[in-house]
């Protein structure tokens, strides 16, 4: 059904049809009948995909990235098509329109996608309200940008957490994003500091406990990734590997030139050989989490294989359709079963014939 739909929809400018989509989703959310029927339709649950990392109780391992849900308007009913976790924002203190449109393109031939949005979203007290709407059955961490024209990029990042405080799983933030000028720049190893340091004051004034994770660029090299790993691993409880590209090598689609970030198929191998990397150069404490690219269960297994905890998907459910989050969880069981796993914490790093503890 969702080739049909998919013909469709492809028809529509990018930007038009994900707003639409939104705007139904918003719509049909508020029907009880419409969550059973999707949970029917596409919820998997095993105790073979359950874990609990730092704290947080996951269903199964694939989570939605952040971006597809800007503002936290649909995760109540994205949950029902079965997701371990749903990861909206990226949020920022005051709402902001985002980059000048056209800023959103489909690489049918690639599958992949090119978005220079530039942290469109309702802003931190819009989004704080749509938040406490609901009561979410699975983990809804929150994604942190800055606002274009701050003055303050630190500040912005406190600002949307301290806000927040502890009323969210975890928090992620973005410093990866190549949509907002200069925002990469805290790669560099002193801003990375008085960020954490920023962050580690706000920790403390606020008794925060909540996991923090980061979210790091697909294009560092690795000579600039063992500068900060470190750091990194130091203080956040998390690092997702990775956000999108501005690599366009071997693209064949006629968008390939456009500016932003390239997200898809093209990134998969990359970021898989970065998890390989970082996984044992860090303690068990920084859980990995593995994005960009994922396809099939067959690139999921490689992940978690290599290092991940578990993995987020945006690009593939575009191409594929919801129905993919329930295919890969199937297979995921079907692996772990062929396998002899009693716990896909068991999975984790396994390519390393490690008897390391996973959490």
């Amino acid at each position: 059904m969702y080739r049909l739909i998919k013909k469709i929809l492809f028809l529509i400018d990018a930007e038009t049809t994900h707003n639409g989509t939104i705007k139904l989703l918003k719509i049909t959310q508020h029907y009880t009948i419409i969550h059973k029927l999707l949970k029917k339709l596409f919820v998997i649950d095993s105790p073979l995909l359950e874990n609990d990392i730092h704290g947080i109780k996951f269903k199964n391992p694939i989570g939605l990235a952040a971006g597809f849900d800007k503002s936290g308007e649909v995760a109540y009913i994205l949950q029902s098509i079965g997701f371990g976790h749903i990861e909206i924002g990226g949020v920022t203190p005051f709402p902001q329109d985002g980059n000048q449109k056209p800023r959103l393109f489909r690489l049918k031939e690639d599958q992949a996608i090119i978005n220079r949005m530039g942290f469109n979203n309702n802003g931190m007290e819009q989004i704080f309200l749509n938040y406490k709407k609901f009561k979410f059955q699975i983990p809804v961490g929150i994604n942190v940008g800055v606002n274009k024209n701050t003055t303050d990029r630190i500040d912005d990042y406190v600002r949307v957490i301290d806000l927040f405080s502890d009323n969210v799983p975890y928090y992620t933030i973005n410093i990866s994003s190549p949509n907002t000028e200069g925002l990469q720049d805290f790669h560099n190893l002193e801003m990375l500091k008085r960020l954490i340091n920023k962050l580690k004051e706000l920790k403390n004034i606020k008794n925060l406990e909540v996991p923090i994770f980061i979210k790091i660029t697909s294009d560092i090299s690795y000579n600039s990734l063992d500068k900060i790993l470190p750091t990194i691993d130091s203080f956040f409880d998390g690092i997702i590997v990775s956000n999108t590209t501005q690599s366009r090598e071997g693209l064949i689609s006629k968008y390939s030139s456009e500016n932003g970030g390239l997200s898809g198929k093209p990134l998969y191998e990359r970021n898989l050989e970065m998890i390989k990397y970082i996984y044992p150069k860090v303690s068990r404490n920084l859980v990995i989490i593995g994005t960009g690219g994922i396809s099939n269960s067959d690139d999921v297994i490689k992940m978690i294989t290599a290092g991940a905890s578990f993995v987020q998907i945006y690009t593939s459910l575009v191409y594929s359709g919801p129905s993919i989050v329930k295919t890969i969880n199937q297979d995921l069981i079907h692996y772990m079963q062929d396998k002899k796993y009693s716990s896909i914490r068991q999975m984790i790093g396994s390519i390393y014939n490690s008897n390391i503890d996973n959490n």
